[in-house]
């Protein structure tokens, strides 16, 4: 998310957004999820933009060893619900995990950016941006999977979606091709995730344009 500061009109001289701009990044607690954007928070960074990284606490206990991570990027933590015991690891299901981390980690995540400065601004000025840190043909995937225009399961030979060659149902992702089998991980990137990314301001995708310029979401 990013957040800036209130200017006036009047302002004579040009303004450096790059400046103003302060990054709050949080990511999904998952290596597959925390690598892409901590990539993109050094980059963010590297353009002067002031970033603050956030995770869990369980995940900053490695991330504080990782001498990759520029001192200039902060890292604030929020909560799980289960900070002790590793995580994931300690829940009792992967449905537990992910229905405790969306109702603690929000409250957290609440009060996290609360305590931060311009709390009036932040709260009435919020911009979001939506990572996917997937490729832009898995995020077309799950799009199509949530508008009903693929249904499941699949049946056929072949997937066929604007933009990409025709797909074996074995070349979905496992979400798609056998649903069933990780039911809390389908319900939080299929349905919860793409369900109100049309919310956010911008759509950013972990990708290169030229090998996916076709691809439609």
């Amino acid at each position: 998310m990013i957040r800036k500061r209130a200017c006036s009109h009047h302002d004579s001289k040009v303004l450096d957004l790059s400046v103003l701009a302060h990054c709050l990044v949080l990511s999904y607690p998952a290596q597959g999820h925390i690598n892409p954007l901590l990539q993109f928070s050094k980059r963010l960074e590297h353009q002067g933009i002031k970033v603050t990284l956030v995770t869990t606490y369980f995940i900053s206990k490695s991330l504080h060893r990782d001498p990759s991570i520029s001192n200039s990027i902060a890292l604030e933590t929020i909560s799980d619900g289960y900070d002790e015991g590793g995580g994931s690891a300690q829940a009792e299901s992967d449905e537990a995990y992910v229905d405790r981390f969306w109702q603690i980690g929000l409250q957290t995540f609440t009060e996290l950016v609360e305590r931060m400065n311009d709390v009036d601004c932040i709260k009435f000025g919020l911009t979001g941006a939506a990572f996917l840190t997937q490729s832009c043909a898995v995020a077309s995937i799950y799009h199509h999977v949530n508008k009903g225009l693929i249904k499941l399961p699949l049946t056929g030979d072949q997937v066929l979606l604007p933009g990409l060659p025709p797909l074996d149902p074995q070349d979905t992702p496992s979400f798609i091709n056998a649903p069933a089998s990780y039911p809390a991980f389908f319900d939080m990137i299929v349905t919860r995730q793409v369900s109100n990314i049309d919310k956010a301001d911008w759509i950013l995708c972990n990708t290169f344009y030229e090998l996916e310029k076709e691809v439609k979401i």
